[in-house]
């Protein structure tokens, strides 16, 4: 059975707090959406292999953030993609949240079977509500409006996720890997 190995950047507990609330507003009016129940985060990177993979991915994590430092990030605002399928909190620090991914990114590829799991986003950003369909996607805008919200935290340390790929299945935690 495959899990998905999902290495985040968790928001702090006020911001998530707020990202569910965003997430319970949406829910009775606009039916349901993906990621509705999933911690809020934002994902750097995640790999779908075999639980017994686990241990060489949690050492390519430890190798790839030696040295890397904790940064200052910033949320402003509530937007959406183009295709308005996803509506998310938008943070501003995005070359930071690379030069964390990279280095980790890179440790990966060292692995051939890691190398080939590996799916890297290329746009960070703290999910409300995703797979929408372009109805649920107009009254979610509207009931997000003015869709302003200001965030500033400590990015202190990455998280590792992981759950078995199944419906229903849910993350959990395996390990905090700290920046610094």
């Amino acid at each position: 059975m495959l899990h998905r190995f999902l290495l985040t950047i968790l928001p702090s507990p006020t911001l998530s707090a707020e990202v569910q609330r965003l997430r319970a507003l949406l829910h009775p009016a606009i039916g349901s959406f993906s990621g509705r129940n999933t911690p809020p985060h934002i994902t750097l990177c995640f790999l779908d292999l075999p639980e017994a993979h686990e241990p060489a991915v949690i050492e390519a994590i430890a190798r790839g953030t030696t040295g890397l430092q904790p940064f200052t990030l910033h949320y402003h605002g509530i937007t959406h993609f183009p295709d308005k399928r996803t509506i998310y909190i938008d943070p501003v620090e995005k070359d930071a949240i690379a030069s964390v991914r990279t280095p980790v990114v890179t440790a990966f590829k060292e692995d051939r079977a890691l190398r080939e799991a590996l799916r890297e986003t290329d746009h960070p950003h703290l999910t409300i509500a995703a797979g929408l369909k372009p109805a649920q996607s107009d009254k979610a805008w509207e009931l997000l409006a003015p869709h302003e919200l200001q965030s500033e935290e400590q990015v202190g340390e990455v998280v590792l996720l992981k759950r078995p790929l199944q419906p229903g299945t849910v993350y959990e935690p395996v390990r905090s890997f700290p920046l610094g």
